[in-house]
């Protein structure tokens, strides 16, 4: 007989689950086979001639002047940035991205133990960390550090403990030692993913809605619930209060956004059509599968606020016009839900033992195929011909992108190459002139890489982003080393303007490609001119 809370409801059950010591047995060893593939992936790419992602540059810089906040991010991934160039240096992707491919190893795991918390036998189980592991959209976020990196952790970590507090409610249990421990672990968990990435605000509205439009709201009632809320509250206070003394600059970045069209606005059905596309076409029924059990099956009503938060989230990003990847973080969930309605399904053992292996080989096969389009794993050449064979036409995700390759991929390229010309460029001035110089770029790709890169010349200056804030140091614009910009505009703002070199290179996106500058006489002190070159977007 199932067993029965003081409510008089069914308590979920973990008929087939099998222990927490076996699940996390399992959940490590998954998450170490993820590890590892996302190390040899590193290898593959930097063999293939690919190397540091532009955002990975400029997280770099941000790293060394840290602070509570950016302009486009909190002060979570700078931090990293500068802690992983302090203990592996910039050599080799492999190490650098050492906790990128921690945290797929970990999302991997986390996605195991929601599993099992669900009640999916160890078979299921299996089936959501591989599903997890194979998706294209975590193998291409989780290849470059970023704030999407870690954004999963976050999310399953606060689910994980919600779903242990509906559990307990569902046994009449709304107080004591363990609901305390779960609440304390939702604040803490959720405010250090807001220090991570805003976002995450998102997320925790819709999950409090369906909390609210479900039985699950009960949970809510706990004393509990105030203290977690104020750990949040008290973790991204740093963050808010240099928002605050910065007026609110993330906010103006995201209307500059909207207002500008950056990005590609996908209508409703092309939206939904993509989310299948990026987490695995033959793995979609999983997922789906999770969401319409989360929803409607009467074993997972303890849970029903999960589904209920994938409805109001998605409608949430369609309505925002949000870049396909804003919805990464939360899909772990549904492939864990999915391994529980997989159980229902194929209720025979021996049916999940040889459906199980089948379906996810089938899956490595598709993935096969399909991988050197997912990450670089081929020289720009090769995957430009690989592509053209199948018939790919790369996805754009803004649309200012023109480059034959995608996007993601031209910007690992060229960095170090851009850097020398414009360090070159400000080694060929005349002594005395080299003291009055600086090196400007239009956007901080360019800018990070000469600071990365040439740590031999001055500092670059740029009005992009937290370049910004960062300001003309101390500059006139008396002789300037230019790139981004136009010799139209440049001829418009200096005396004289000369072209020292071009940058040609085939593969990266227009707008890297193009003449390097130097110029002098601007018309102006570049001190009072400098609010004039913000340039947030």
């Amino acid at each position: 007989m199932p067993a029965t809370s003081k409510l008089g409801t069914t308590a979920p059950q973990q008929t087939t689950a099998g222990s927490l010591k076996n699940a996390l047995w399992l959940a490590v060893a998954l998450g170490l086979l993820k590890y590892l593939l996302a190390t040899l992936g590193q290898i593959a790419i930097q063999h293939a001639g690919y190397f540091i992602f532009r955002d990975e540059l400029y997280f770099l810089v941000c790293g060394r002047h840290l602070a509570w906040g950016y302009v486009d991010q909190p002060p979570m991934i700078p931090l990293v940035a500068r802690i992983s160039e302090a203990l592996f240096g910039l050599h080799s992707l492999a190490l650098f991205r050492t906790f990128c491919s921690l945290a797929g190893g970990a999302e991997v795991a986390l996605t195991g133990l929601l599993a099992w918390r669900l009640g999916a036998s160890r078979w299921a189980q299996a089936l959501a960390m591989t599903g997890v592991l194979l998706a294209p959209m975590v193998i291409a976020t989780g290849a470059t550090l970023s704030t999407s990196t870690f954004e999963p952790i976050f999310w399953m970590g606060v689910a994980l403990a919600l779903m242990e507090l509906a559990r307990l409610a569902e046994r009449g249990i709304r107080s004591g030692r363990a609901v305390a421990w779960c609440w304390l672990a939702i604040g803490v968990t959720a405010g250090l993913g807001l220090e991570n990435k805003w976002n995450e605000v998102f997320f925790l509205v819709c999950l409090l809605a369906a909390l609210l439009l479900t039985k699950q709201r009960r949970i809510l009632a706990s004393k509990w619930f105030p203290v977690g809320f104020a750990l949040i509250v008290l973790l991204i206070l740093p963050n808010l209060a240099w928002e605050i003394h910065h007026h609110w600059a993330t906010l103006e970045l995201l209307h500059n956004d909207q207002i500008d069209g950056k990005n590609v606005q996908l209508a409703l059905l092309p939206f939904v059509l993509n989310q299948i596309e990026v987490f695995g076409v033959l793995m979609a029924p999983l997922w789906i599968g999770g969401v319409l059990w989360l929803l409607f099956s009467r074993r997972a009503r303890a849970f029903r606020f999960l589904g209920v938060t994938y409805v109001l989230y998605l409608a949430l990003m369609i309505f925002l016009h949000a870049k396909d990847y804003y919805l990464a973080a939360i899909y772990p969930l549904y492939f864990a839900a999915g391994a529980a309605a997989w159980d229902v399904l194929f209720r025979k053992g021996w049916l999940r033992r040889g459906l199980t292996p089948a379906y996810v080989a089938l899956h490595v096969l598709g993935l096969a195929i399909f991988l050197p389009m997912i990450v670089p794993v081929l020289p720009p050449a090769r995957e430009l011909t690989y592509m053209a064979r199948l018939h790919f036409q790369p996805p754009r995700m803004e649309t200012g992108t023109t480059a034959p390759l995608p996007q993601y991929f031209a910007d690992m390229l060229d960095w170090r190459h851009k850097a020398d010309l414009l360090a070159a460029a400000y080694q060929s001035l005349p002594p005395a002139e080299r003291a009055q110089a600086v090196i400007y770029a239009k956007n901080y790709g360019d800018a990070s890489a000469v600071d990365v890169y040439r740590p031999d010349v001055p500092p670059t200056i740029s009005g992009h982003q937290n370049y910004f804030f960062w300001g003309p140091r101390g500059y006139t614009g008396s002789i300037m080393i230019v790139f981004g910009d136009s010799h139209t505009t440049l001829d418009r703002e200096f005396d004289s303007v000369q072209v020292f070199a071009q940058d040609t290179n085939p593969y990266v996106e227009p707008y890297e490609r193009g003449p390097i500058f130097i110029c002098r006489g601007l018309h102006g002190n570049l001190q009072a001119l400098w609010p004039k070159v913000k340039f947030w977007y």
